[in-house]
């Protein structure tokens, strides 16, 4: 098993890829998922152990603290998590007692999801460690960045919705918003010089 200190050596020269490389550490979705899963598993530490939730359980007793009632539809697009995941989430929830499920009164076709007083207990228990998970990732950071932070984040998230939403196609992100690619500047010297007029001598072509 390695220690520490030889995890380090093998990892420290990472952090200074060439140039024109593609590395996952300079990607912003990878910096966003390998800070989500550090919470996550600091989080499902508590959880899992107290209550047996799984970690979509747990985003899904977060969005019903926060909105309720909500359909298991609603609770999909809002976590971005597939309606198949999040269905068997809630049949967990509804088994452990944490989560109730109603008929819509108005429209009989949506099943309203609300958490029942034990769901409330759990969550009231696991925001503390989930804000202070946030308080320790801000720390140290000013107060006038980690709100310009929050609202670019805010921002990313509609825009992540708008444009990488459920019916989204990768080929057309792909075509609409891919990067050219960066000049080699390796054979910048190399390239023959760019001819705009011809020279004595050159046979002409004529246009076919």
């Amino acid at each position: 098993m390695k220690s520490k200190r030889d995890l380090a050596d093998e990892i420290e020269p990472l952090a200074a890829p060439p140039p024109a490389a593609f590395t996952p550490e300079q990607s912003l979705p990878h910096a966003f998922s390998v800070v989500a899963n550090r919470v996550s598993l600091t989080l499902e530490q508590m959880y899992s152990q107290l209550f047996g939730l799984s970690v979509v359980g747990w985003r899904v007793i977060a969005m019903l603290g926060a909105h309720a009632p909500l359909s298991a539809k609603a609770l999909a697009e809002l976590t971005a998590m597939s309606q198949v995941n999040i269905t068997r989430a809630v049949e967990q929830l509804v088994e452990l007692k944490l989560v109730s499920r109603r008929v819509d009164a108005v429209d009989r076709r949506r099943v309203a999801l609300r958490l029942s007083k034990d769901g409330k207990e759990v969550y009231n228990r696991v925001v503390p460690v989930l804000e202070a998970c946030e308080s320790a990732l801000l720390a140290g950071i000013p107060d006038v960045d980690a709100d310009a932070l929050r609202r670019i984040m805010k921002v990313l998230v509609d825009r992540a919705s708008l444009v990488l939403g459920e019916n989204s196609d990768w080929q057309r992100v792909l075509e609409t918003y891919a990067r050219q690619p960066r000049p080699d500047k390796s054979d910048r010297h190399t390239r023959a010089p760019r001819v705009t007029a011809a020279e004595p001598g050159m046979n002409r072509r004529r246009p076919v």
